[in-house]
């Protein structure tokens, strides 16, 4: 038997046809198959080349670095400010912090404290009456520059004032 079978069949008449018989669909598997790992040799190829930087780009590529990594420091240190060494209050039987120089006393969660970004995300905070705990939802974001949180009372009309959490006794 021949080694290569595309003299014996007709390649134009392949494409125009609808049903192959078992010899065109074992050519056309082995075609297949010879052009992926073609491919496949070839990405093998590019990925194993080395690149070589020269010393302005590995200066360029370490500044960068520099740079995020001071930013994610820098943005987990605010972070931590926010909430280290605050007051911790219990009401019904769950843990708050609670705002200062609000309105009125606003708590929230400290689960929720996970959630702050510079995305403005709606929170719940808690406040007691008489009779309860009641929850308002409110908009809440923080900036990298500020350790303080900022909300807004209505996520209809935006206006974002910051607020501290109160400090340990």
């Amino acid at each position: 038997m021949d080694k290569n079978p595309t003299e014996k069949l007709d390649i134009e008449g392949l494409s125009k046809k609808e049903t192959y018989g078992a010899e065109e669909k074992k050519f056309i598997m082995d075609s297949l198959n010879e052009e992926r790992r073609l491919f496949k040799k070839a990405e093998e190829n590019i990925s194993a080349q080395k690149r070589y930087y020269s010393e302005d780009e590995k200066y360029k590529i370490l500044n960068e670095l520099n740079e995020k990594r001071l930013s994610t420091q820098q943005r987990e240190e605010i972070q931590k400010r926010r909430i280290f060494k605050k007051q911790i209050y219990k009401i019904e039987g769950k843990e708050f912090y609670k705002f200062t120089n609000m309105e009125r006393e606003y708590y929230i969660k400290i689960e929720d404290c996970k959630q702050f970004s510079n995305r403005p995300a709606i929170i719940t905070l808690y406040y007691k009456t008489f009779s309860a705990l009641k929850k308002k939802d409110v908009l809440l974001k923080t900036e990298i520059y500020s350790d303080k949180i900022f909300i807004s009372y209505n996520p209809i009309r935006v206006y974002f004032k910051g607020y501290s959490l109160e400090d340990e006794k």
